[in-house]
């Protein structure tokens, strides 16, 4: 977790986000794989300037509560309550 280099847990959240969403696709006119959003989305804040650990691992995992079957403690277990607690706090609730 925290103790791991921050490209290895950007690695690594990478792989858990894309295996949650392995088989959804965005809704543009490509309907393109889901998994390019999250990862674009961790790219804009990274090209920005941000480069603090739990921001960018939320990002890449930012939609895994919400559109997955991911479980909240699932991210703390794999990824430590301060990312958790980012990535719940932009997830909508679950219908």
């Amino acid at each position: 977790m925290k103790d791991e280099p921050i490209e290895l847990a950007i690695l690594k959240a990478a792989r858990f986000a894309a295996d949650r969403h392995r088989m959804q696709r965005r809704k543009d006119a490509d309907a393109s794989p889901y998994i390019n959003h999250p990862i674009a989305v961790a790219e804009t804040l990274a090209s920005a300037g941000v480069v603090d650990r739990t921001t960018l691992l939320a990002a890449i995992l930012h939609d895994v509560i919400e559109d997955t079957e991911t479980e909240p403690d699932e991210i703390t277990e794999l990824f430590g309550d301060e990312v958790r607690a980012v990535v719940e706090e932009v997830s909508a609730d679950r219908p």
